[in-house]
């Protein structure tokens, strides 16, 4: 894969970040939410979410893009020393689904882990993934991170899920 470079995303990235967003979750949780949902209602609703994030941005978001050729191939969303206890919080980390398995989603977030060292010293860095998302349960912990117990919440489709906190008490360790 060639090297690409990381960039941050603006607000006129929304709708490119809303798509790739969308075609990763259809992908990834094709046996998880509802298919209905997946198919439909999803497309407007993640471009509702990244239209309000980027129009009320926190200041503690950072998002980083990677592009190639064919524009958007993956993105990570941090918001920095989001938790006392757990430190920066990856809300997303996505890969254009072809190009999953090609070192993307660790550069991604190992470049996250970086912005946490500096801007959170001293602070842990977490994820949440469902319990159901075996991938990507086992991608993280092949990066050192350390599942909680599953806790439930009601996921985007209505749905009851089940999730695990993933936690890098030292972040340190996805950047090595």
């Amino acid at each position: 894969m060639p090297e690409m470079g990381l960039r941050d995303a603006t607000a006129a990235d929304a709708a490119a970040i809303a798509a790739l967003h969308t075609a990763s979750w259809q992908t990834a949780y094709a046996h998880i939410l509802d298919a209905g949902w997946l198919a439909n209602a999803l497309p407007a609703d993640r471009l509702q979410v990244w239209t309000q994030r980027f129009g009320a941005a926190d200041p503690g978001m950072r998002v980083l893009l990677a592009e190639d050729g064919e524009g958007l191939a993956g993105f990570v969303c941090l918001f920095v020393a989001a938790d006392p206890h757990w430190g920066s919080h990856v809300d997303n980390l996505h890969v254009r689904p072809q190009l999953r398995g090609n070192g993307l989603g660790r550069r991604l977030l190992a470049a996250a882990a970086q912005i946490a060292l500096e801007e959170a010293p001293g602070l842990g860095l977490d994820l949440h993934v469902y319990a159901a998302n075996v991938a990507a349960r086992s991608f993280y912990r092949r990066l050192g991170g350390l599942e909680s117990l599953a806790e439930k919440e009601t996921a985007p489709d209505g749905s009851q899920q089940r999730y695990q906190r993933v936690w890098w008490p030292n972040p340190q360790a996805l950047v090595a």
